[in-house]
């Protein structure tokens, strides 16, 4: 599949059903989480998040998310990731920050390419 955008979906708190997108120009993306302003996903309304909590990567290929030794831990579904273990992500996996749920949903390139023009010239018709 190849992705031009990923959007990312808060699930919880007080951003409950935002969506943030994010262009991939070329990859590797990779994206900041954390409680700090200057990250690409910031959580500073959620307290068990830290400054620098984790990093949600795109190769091209496959999506991954690594804790980058937070406190409080990262979670893919239900399961905690080690520090600094780099777990592989899916389209509609749901992954924990603190306590702020959060959705990957890549958009597939297909979803605003344009349709090819009808041609009424064509004589291949069946009909």
């Amino acid at each position: 599949m190849l992705v031009k955008q990923i959007s990312i979906t808060f699930m919880s708190g007080p951003r409950d059903g935002d969506h943030k997108v994010f262009e991939v120009d070329t990859p590797p993306l990779v994206l900041t989480i954390g409680r700090r302003e200057d990250t690409d996903i910031c959580l500073n309304f959620d307290n068990q998040v830290s400054r620098l909590h984790a990093h949600l990567g795109f190769d091209g290929a496959d999506f991954w998310l690594e804790d980058t030794g937070s406190r409080n831990g990262t979670f893919v579904e239900e399961f905690r990731l080690s520090d600094t273990e780099r777990r592989s992500l899916h389209p509609g996996d749901l992954f924990r920050i603190g306590r702020t749920w959060l959705r990957l949903d890549p958009l597939p390139t297909d979803v605003t390419a344009p349709s090819d023009p009808v041609n009424d010239d064509d004589d291949d018709l069946p009909f």
